[in-house]
C-alpha cells in the first residue's frame, strides 16, 4: 500500500517551477535608507508583482488587474474594481482605495506597505 501511494505521488504532474525574476537584483535608487527601485541584470527594472518579491509596493496608478490579484484579499473581482475605479480618476493616496467597492478599512490595513501611489515600478 505504501509503495502504491509513493508510485502514485511520483506519477502526478508537477506544477511550473517558481523562478525569481532575476538572480541578482540590485538597488538602483534609494532614499533615506529605503529601496525605491530594484533592477535585474542588464538594468531592467522590476515591474508588476515581481516588485513584491523584493519588498517594493505596486503602484496603484500603474499596476494591472493581474498584479492586484497577487495582493492579500484581492481576487479577480476586486482587482477589476480597482482598475475600473482608477479609470474614473487616478489615486492620490493609498487611502483612495476606499473608493473601490469591496475594499474597506480592514482590507486597506492588510495592503499597507504593499501598494503605493507613484512608486517607481509598474
Amino acid at each position: 500500500m505504501l509503495l502504491t501511494g509513493l508510485l502514485f505521488a511520483l506519477a502526478l504532474p508537477r506544477g511550473p517551477e517558481i523562478v525569481a525574476p532575476c538572480s541578482e537584483p540590485t538597488e538602483h535608487r534609494g532614499e533615506a535608507g529605503h529601496t525605491l527601485e530594484v533592477v535585474c541584470e542588464g538594468g531592467a527594472p522590476l515591474r508588476g508583482p515581481a516588485r513584491l518579491l523584493y519588498g517594493l509596493p505596486l503602484d496603484l496608478n500603474r499596476a494591472d488587474a493581474r498584479g492586484f490579484e497577487t495582493l492579500p484579499g484581492v481576487g479577480p473581482v476586486r482587482a477589476a474594481a480597482i482598475v475600473a475605479e482608477r479609470a474614473q480618476g487616478r489615486f492620490e493616496s493609498e487611502r483612495d482605495l476606499l473608493r473601490v467597492r469591496g475594499i474597506g478599512p480592514r482590507t486597506l490595513e492588510r495592503l499597507q506597505g504593499l501598494v503605493a501611489v507613484d512608486a517607481t515600478g509598474r
